[in-house]
């Protein structure tokens, strides 16, 4: 389960960089295609990064959220398993003396 947790936040971390290289291509056409004036380029870039920034920090938040969710609800299952097998060792328990008693 760590694993994958492991891999979703190197993936973001990958996401960044991918959004850095494409928001140079955005800006670049748009340049091009005289939407955007050269000199506003660097201004345009810093804040296509710094919106980029943000997201990244929002989807580490949320992924941590989602981590913790994950656990608590996993160490809930397990709370749950340890309580039906405690009690079916006693449900055990009690058939082996029940049919201990009758066999003397």
């Amino acid at each position: 389960m760590f694993e994958i947790l492991e891999k979703l936040v190197l993936a973001g971390v990958g996401f960044a960089s991918l959004t850095k290289e494409k928001a140079e291509k955005i800006v670049d056409a748009l340049i091009a295609k005289g939407q955007v004036k050269a000199k506003d380029k660097k201004a345009m870039l810093s804040r296509l990064l710094k919106h980029t920034q943000k997201l990244d920090k929002d989807i580490e938040n949320k992924m941590r959220q989602v981590s913790l969710n994950v656990v608590k609800s996993s160490q809930k299952q397990i709370d749950a398993l340890n309580r039906k097998l405690a009690q079916l060792n006693k449900d055990i328990s009690s058939v082996k003396q029940k049919s201990g008693k009758k066999k003397k």
